[in-house]
């Protein structure tokens, strides 16, 4: 028995030395990172927060950068100055002048942000209308170019339906995706001269978008035109967003995918 208990002395004694160690090793750890924790927060609480700086100050600035306000131009239009006192009967000109100055300023930055908004727009309608174009190129057959138009479409440009609609009086072959109108319709909807209409905030005829009709706010119509071998006809595009057209958009676009669409589809029925 003693014989064992020494051999477990041997084996228990070290092990709880290394053990002790380890504990107040990690004691050590905790402490220091305590300490330099308190350290930290300390050092934080002593950084003060950034000084305002005095008018003072600021004129001792600008008196030594003069050209600071020809750099920063934009600081003009909020400058305030005080009116000088005047008789009875006096305008100080030189504040209404101040004034105008201001407003024209203000209006020519509102007139720069809008023609910046158009131009990335029209940048970005311009890409949509290319792929759409060049997704023509992939069509294979009359039926994956109809469908490609009336629905693929609808994703790259963004709208909510795209109808291809042509006139009776033509025999075409059958399809799902084209839609026929009674004769004459075109012109009327139209008129003669017209080869495009942009409308919004209107109530969508039934004949030309189908299921999609109660949707349809805003709408543009372009001419396809009688050919050899198609009657008179119309790519409508529909969204439901009542200002997505209106009459003072320009038409170019439009009519540019109703060529290229066109010349696919006789290319199919020649």
């Amino acid at each position: 028995m003693i014989q064992k208990r020494g051999c477990d002395n041997q084996i228990v004694i070290p092990f709880l030395l290394e053990w002790f160690q380890q504990s107040i090793s990690r004691q050590q750890q905790d402490e220091k990172h305590v300490s330099d924790k308190a350290k930290t927060t300390q050092k934080a609480s002593t950084v003060k927060a950034p000084r305002a700086l005095t008018e003072d100050e600021v004129r001792q600035y600008l008196v030594a950068h003069p050209a600071f306000f020809d750099h920063n131009k934009d600081l003009l239009a909020l400058l305030k100055p005080e009116r000088a006192p005047r008789a009875d009967g006096i305008v100080d000109f030189q504040a209404v002048l101040l004034d105008r100055l201001q407003s024209e300023i203000a209006e020519l930055s509102d007139v720069q942000g809008s023609l910046i908004h158009a131009s990335r727009s029209n940048m970005t309608t311009q890409a949509r209308i290319h792929d759409a174009v060049l997704a023509l190129l992939e069509a294979e057959s009359l039926d994956h170019l109809c469908h490609m138009v009336s629905q693929d479409w609808v994703d790259m440009l963004q709208v909510d339906s795209i109808s291809i609609c042509f006139e009776q009086g033509r025999n075409l072959p059958e399809n799902s995706n084209i839609r026929r109108l009674s004769a004459g319709m075109v012109d009327d909807l139209l008129g003669i001269d017209q080869d495009a209409t942009l409308r919004g905030d209107i109530s969508a005829n039934g004949d030309i978008f189908g299921p999609a009709t109660p949707l349809i706010k805003a709408e543009a119509l372009i001419r396809l035109p009688e050919s050899d071998l198609t009657p008179a006809g119309l790519l409508a595009f529909g969204s439901r967003d009542e200002a997505f057209f209106t009459p003072g958009q320009g038409t170019e676009l439009l009519r540019f995918l109703q060529a290229a669409f066109q010349a696919r589809l006789i290319h199919f029925l020649d």
